[in-house]
């Protein structure tokens, strides 16, 4: 059970009250390749916090179904983030400003990102997505601010490029390439 002064964590939840509720967190031995401890609830079904001190490669545990907002916000040494097909929800500036995150993965099973996730993630050259349909971000003209997406490929299922290259926020890169749905599965191992 974690006691100390992590940034904000609160019932699972960043907010803005630096008090701990310490009966819902838990240290879990799942590390970072920089050995950071990542903080869960404590039926591991919430990523709450990643500690900005990460770096590497970052595979995901299986049993979550929720990240958290602000979650990896700040990671500036990640480099890759790779999310189990259990994931549903991805909360609001989950990953603002990983500046060294270059790819990223986004299961079939997502069907909530927050405002912002994306946003200053300057680094970023590969979103692999395996949703048959673009998530709506009609509201949200900043979900990818910051993002070259001049330079940033988009790798959708095969048959949907038409589907992105028409979905707002989507449609902004340039590049969208149809990868066989063998890839993309293969790519959340």
């Amino acid at each position: 059970m974690i006691t100390n002064n992590l940034p904000y964590a609160k019932d699972g939840v960043k907010s803005n009250e630096p008090s701990l509720n310490t009966t819902n967190l838990y240290r879990r031995p799942e590390k970072c390749e920089s050995t950071e401890t990542v903080l869960f609830n404590k039926k591991m079904t919430n990523l709450i916090y990643c500690p900005i001190t990460a770096t590497g490669k970052y595979v995901i545990p299986g049993t979550v179904t929720t990240i958290g907002i602000e979650a990896f916000s700040r990671c500036k040494g990640l480099s890759s983030i790779i999310m189990p097909s259990s994931i549903k929800s991805i909360g609001c500036l989950a990953f603002e400003n990983c500046i060294g995150l270059t790819s990223i993965m986004i299961p079939q099973s997502v069907e909530e990102i927050g405002y912002r996730v994306f946003s200053n993630c300057i680094g970023l050259r590969s979103i692999y997505v395996q949703m048959e349909s673009p998530l709506n971000f009609t509201e949200d003209s900043e979900i990818f601010y910051r993002v070259d997406k001049n330079v940033c490929v988009l790798y959708v299922p095969q048959g949907t490029k038409r589907k992105y290259q028409r979905a707002d926020q989507w449609k902004e890169f340039k590049n969208i390439v149809e990868m066989k749905s063998n890839f993309l599965a293969s790519s959340n191992n």
